[in-house]
């Protein structure tokens, strides 16, 4: 395939389990929430929002004037929750080197998925590991270079035998919402904040702990995941994008708001091209670390660390 041809996900199309690629939709990305718990499986009606993204995003140039003016007076109380995590997305993403690690779950009622990410930034090149293990066991590495990104999707954690794709970075974030060396899927902004808290999630609100801080935020289930809704249509092969009852996001940063971790928490309903679907919920944990792992650069092959059973 040439560099300015868009993804496809022809490995997974494959496979014989396709009603389970409904119950993998969340399930592979960095930095996004995951999770499926299965309460109904019907033909259902669909609709199908579309969201002019940009309307929704903040605005970044004047975020981080706020946050210049509020660090050199080392007060915060400035910030709202949506700006409090983009400066520390931005921050992230201005690291020379850094690398993350995520683990959660998925349930489909007694099946559980489990769910292993991984990200690295070395210079200007960037890597991303996403498996899905379980009933089915989803094994991808993406490598983005310059302007194209080449792609490893596969069943096996035998990564250098899956048939690697080039496609551009352009195509690539169309396709899924984001590039790999993008670290944050969802839309965060005040347009996309809103308060009604979902089941079992603090209120929205800075916290301070231990001289950290934890940012809770509620986003809406409809705006904030316009990107996010093509990465799950794109992977699992869905007949429409996934609609979202509710989505959840809790950040710790340090005092100068570097990111630390986040959590996801999020319930959705996604229907495969047979016309299947299925409410799925479940979470996310990825810590950020801004350095060079011990590790260096990957390759396709390589043997990276065990994945912690937690975070």
């Amino acid at each position: 395939m040439n560099a300015a041809s868009t993804p496809t996900n022809s490995a997974k199309k494959k496979s014989p389990l396709v009603f389970w690629g409904v119950f993998l939709a969340a399930t592979i990305g960095l930095g996004v929430g995951a999770g499926f718990g299965m309460t109904k499986l019907l033909k259902p009606d669909s609709i199908q929002y579309i969201v002019d993204e940009d309307q929704y995003t903040i605005d970044m140039e004047a975020t981080r004037k706020k946050y210049q003016a509020a660090k050199s007076s080392k007060n915060f109380a400035s910030l709202t929750p949506e700006e409090m995590i983009n400066i520390g997305y931005d921050l992230f993403a201005q690291d020379e080197n850094n690398y993350t690690v995520g683990v959660g779950y998925t349930q489909a009622a007694m099946v559980r998925q489990i769910i292993q990410t991984r990200s690295v930034k070395m210079g200007d090149r960037f890597f991303e590991e996403s498996n899905s293990i379980g009933m089915v066991n989803l094994y991808d590495r993406m490598f983005q270079e310059g302007d194209n990104t080449v792609k490893y999707w596969g069943s096996t954690p035998d990564y250098g035998s899956n048939q690697p794709e080039t496609v551009s970075n352009a195509d690539y974030r169309i396709a899924m919402g984001r590039n790999v060396s993008d670290s944050l899927v969802y839309i965060v902004s005040e347009k996309t904040k809103i308060e009604t808290p979902s089941p079992g999630d603090p209120p929205n609100g800075i916290y301070q702990e231990n001289g950290d801080y934890r940012v809770e935020i509620t986003l809406d289930p409809t705006t904030s995941v316009a990107r996010y809704q093509c990465q799950m249509q794109t992977i699992s092969n869905l007949k429409y994008k996934p609609t979202f009852d509710f989505v959840h996001l809790s950040v710790v940063l340090d005092a100068d708001l570097n990111l630390i971790k986040m959590t996801t928490h999020e319930k959705y309903f996604a229907t495969i091209s047979s016309g299947l679907g299925s409410t799925g919920e479940g979470s996310l944990t990825t810590m950020y670390y801004h350095e060079a792992p011990s590790y260096g650069f990957p390759s396709v092959n390589s043997k990276l660390p065990d994945f912690p059973d937690s975070l």
